[in-house]
């Protein structure tokens, strides 16, 4: 790839040949960087042109990206306490190194203040050993507690029984749903306020009943997550800090 700078006002972006894509494709990465993908035979003037059809959008999304990006990198980093936000609860987190340890683990407690409930997550670890795999497991673990608990909770309400539930750290995808009845869910969904949760579980429990994204299917699913708009706008603003939870 290579990174273009043109006149006229068009801001700069770069641009990737692909052998899949069937038309260009104008996107903005969560780093600020504007990209358009085309297809092997596209003439290379279409990406200016796609460019400069969409300067406006493509300014304001880099502006967002490079304003979360600065956001992100304000954040403690998590040897200095960083605050997480664990199913609405704020976590701070500690790390103490060990050297008589030869596993480690996290502990968790929480107390109380004058702005209500807040948690300390306690990752002990040996001596020269990278904390973080410790946190992301009991991360996971916990979020497997709770969406396994809304699922259950939420399934019977939608009217479906899925057949299994897995907890995995999906790239692309907050959830996923099979034919044959599986749900699977990004951990992530830990670190995001409980309704936006709940609304990702039944967007998928309602895909049970509805393999499309057709008027049925967002009937079904708003009728039961009535704050399913707002979620999928919390999510998008906000799902460059959830992937970087831990870095």
């Amino acid at each position: 790839m290579a990174t273009v700078s043109v006149g006229n006002g068009l801001p700069p972006y770069t641009v990737r040949r692909s052998s899949r894509a069937k038309r260009a494709r104008l996107t903005v990465t969560a780093e600020g960087q504007a990209v358009v993908v085309l297809p092997q035979r596209a003439p290379a003037g279409s990406a200016q042109l796609l460019v400069a059809r969409h300067a406006d959008w493509v300014r304001r999304h880099v502006a967002r990206a490079v304003s979360r990006q600065r956001h992100l990198d304000r954040r403690p980093a998590l040897s200095d306490g960083r605050i997480l936000a664990v199913n609405a609860i704020p976590h701070r987190v500690r790390l103490q190194s060990d050297s008589t340890m030869l596993r480690g683990g996290v502990r968790r407690t929480l107390d109380t203040d004058d702005d209500g409930i807040v948690g300390l997550l306690e990752v002990r670890h040996p001596a020269g050993s990278d904390p973080v795999p410790l946190l992301d497991h009991w991360l996971r673990e916990h979020a497997r507690e709770v969406l396994h608990e809304r699922v259950t909770a939420l399934a019977p309400v939608v009217g479906v029984r899925p057949t299994s539930i897995s907890v995995r750290d999906q790239q692309t995808r907050w959830g996923s749903a099979s034919r044959a009845g599986s749900l699977s869910f990004s951990w992530r969904l830990l670190l995001a306020p409980p309704f936006v949760l709940d609304a990702v579980v039944v967007h998928e429990l309602a895909h049970l009943r509805h393999a499309n994204h057709g008027a049925a299917f967002w009937a079904l699913a708003r009728s039961h997550a009535p704050r399913t708009d707002e979620a999928r706008r919390w999510l998008r603003a906000n799902r460059t800090e959830l992937r970087s939870a831990l870095d």
